[in-house]
């Protein structure tokens, strides 16, 4: 409603709703919703509804878009319309009048108007932090905007330094290519040289014969001159003229090849890591199991040892000795992930509940974490103690309709976040299946695209935005592409994940960015596929598949690598 102030010209302004006077309007009661004059104010009003709040008009505005003018005594009691409010009754999500307290709300949590007050002045503080934060990121988008070369001074020598690469190499280029050249035209010479001396030799044999010849055509004596006719008229009809200088054996000049590596590169805070002649990976154990299958690997503070094999629904719970594996405990169970929940084992059986292996009991039993509506996959503990769950909708995985998504609970299994669609509303994942995450929060997960084995590993913050992802392209082609399977962070931050059908291990870093790789087959392991790295030992497992050609099926080996230089 417009008031006189801000009225426009040839509008009628509201009269006083009580007298219905000329009396200019001076206030409104919020409880009432009247715009009154100051005589009725004092006279009529206030006398009929002492307790009502009457404002200004004047600061209407001001009070209605403040945080200090709401209170609870602004509203009245929906049981109690003669009471206003006075308490916030959170059990009932309501706000009640001290009445209310004896007949509906006894034994309830309530929170009056200073808890309320104070609660809203904490949020007061935090939205000015929130705006001075958007101030800097706004600020920081505007140097983001400007004139690269404008802002800043370090492309700027960087740029510089570029150029002056090239005017060396342009330098050297010329340099190098007047020695190459001269020692052309010195190796010209030379020929030139030995041919003149193989003419000269031809000379002074040619000479010899005119003499001798001169002599025997001049001689009276019959028998030295037919004696030597047939000799000398051999001779003379060899050619002694001389062939042409023999060019072809002059050195060709063969182009070298020119690459970024001769020119320069990017060194510092570069992403791609291409000299990893300090990595070094060796293996340290390894054991024979009676699993067919090791998919899932844990390692409890005791030194044992969880297994699993998902297509077997088997789980052991083992203990590793130099050269042998005793079984402490078996469970026929599914098994797509697991955890250790403070001694208790934590299940993934591809439910919407996951189960818990009691450390007393032994017994497994339901836990409280239900991830309904989808059904859990891969199992994973973070830094934080947050469990980090990769689900997917039942049914069929590869379809247009199906849900993959990444859901993260507390240790009491509420729900605190669930990741699905990034900023755009697009999917993050096809269908996450394995996951671990980073010292600094990042979440990693290995993604499968389709039933035909083509994967690759998406890695986002705690906020849900894409930091990386990786399909192995730098490794593998198309014609051999990668099938991720497993993957564990190092306590550095880093990322190993096998590719089972290559017989690898990959090495990211922290956002999922190349550094490494290793060719496990050089070590014997044939089909690398679980991992889980030893904390705050450079180590970690590798847990293999066997294959129907092993003479004995059960037989999947675990194996020990020790790591350096990552």
């Amino acid at each position: 409603m417009a008031f006189s102030k801000s009225l426009p010209k040839g509008q009628i302004p509201v009269r006083c709703q009580l007298c219905e006077g000329g009396q200019k309007i001076e206030w409104k009661c919020n409880d009432c919703n009247l715009l009154i004059c100051d005589r009725c104010k004092d006279k009529v009003h206030l006398k009929i509804a002492k307790d009502h709040k009457i404002v200004n008009i004047r600061e209407i505005g001001e009070v209605e878009n403040s945080w200090d003018s709401f209170t609870f005594s602004d509203f009245k009691c929906q049981d109690h319309p003669n009471q206003s409010c006075s308490l916030y009754c959170v059990t009932c999500s309501k706000v009640i009048c001290l009445k209310c307290i004896v007949k509906v709300h006894n034994g309830h949590t309530f929170v009056d108007e200073e808890e309320f007050h104070d609660k809203k002045e904490i949020l007061k503080g935090k939205q000015k932090k929130v705006q001075n934060n958007v101030s800097k990121l706004i600020s920081e988008k505007e140097k983001i905007l400007t004139p690269e070369e404008n802002e800043n001074p370090k492309l700027i020598q960087i740029k510089q330094n570029i150029l002056e690469q090239k005017k060396k190499l342009f330098k050297a280029v010329e340099q190098y290519s007047d020695i190459i050249i001269k020692e052309t035209y010195q190796h010209f010479r030379t020929l030139k040289q030995e041919e003149e001396i193989e003419i000269d030799k031809k000379i002074q044999t040619m000479n010899v014969k005119t003499e001798t010849l001169e002599s025997i055509v001049k001689s009276r004596d019959f028998i030295k001159f037919f004696s030597n006719f047939d000799k000398l008229n051999f001779s003379l009809n060899e050619d002694m003229s001389q062939e042409t200088m023999n060019v072809s054996s002059l050195p060709n000049f063969i182009a070298g090849e020119f690459t970024v590596c001769n020119f320069g590169t990017l060194e510092g805070s570069r992403r791609f890591r291409d000299d990893d002649s300090a990595i070094e990976v060796r293996v340290t154990h390894q054991w024979i199991t009676e699993l067919m299958y090791i998919h899932c690997i844990l390692r409890c503070p005791d030194d044992t040892i969880w297994i699993g094999d998902s297509s077997n629904k088997m789980v052991q719970h083992i203990k590793l000795e130099k050269d042998k594996v005793t079984v402490l405990s078996s469970y026929n169970t599914p098994i797509f992930g697991i955890v250790d929940m403070s001694g208790n084992i934590l299940l993934s059986t591809g439910e919407t509940k996951l189960k818990l292996i009691n450390d007393k009991t032994k017994k497994i039993t339901n836990s409280v974490f239900n991830i309904a509506p989808f059904i859990s996959r891969d199992l994973h503990i973070s830094k934080d103690k947050r469990v980090i769950i990769t689900a997917r909708s039942p049914g069929p995985a590869f379809t247009s309709t199906r849900r993959g998504v990444v859901i993260v609970m507390d240790q009491a299994g509420n729900r605190l976040n669930e990741y699905e669609h990034d900023s755009n509303n697009k999917r993050l994942f096809t269908v996450p299946y394995k996951v671990s995450s980073t010292n600094n929060g990042n979440i990693c997960v290995v993604d499968r695209l389709d039933g035909e084995c083509r994967t690759r590993v998406v890695v986002i913050d705690k906020d849900g935005y894409t930091k990386g992802i990786y399909t192995g392209q730098h490794i593998n082609t198309s014609d051999k592409p990668s099938d991720f399977q497993g993957i564990t962070t190092t306590p550095s931050g880093n990322m190993f994940v096998t590719d089972w059908a290559n017989k690898e291990v990959h090495i990211l870093n922290i956002d999922g960015d190349f550094i490494s790789y290793c060719s496990v087959s050089d070590f014997g392991i044939k089909r690398p596929f679980s991992l889980f790295a030893l904390s705050p030992s450079p180590r970690f497992f590798i847990g293999c598949t066997s294959s129907g050609d092993d003479p004995e099926p059960l037989s999947a080996k675990l194996y020990e690598l020790e790591y350096s230089g990552i």
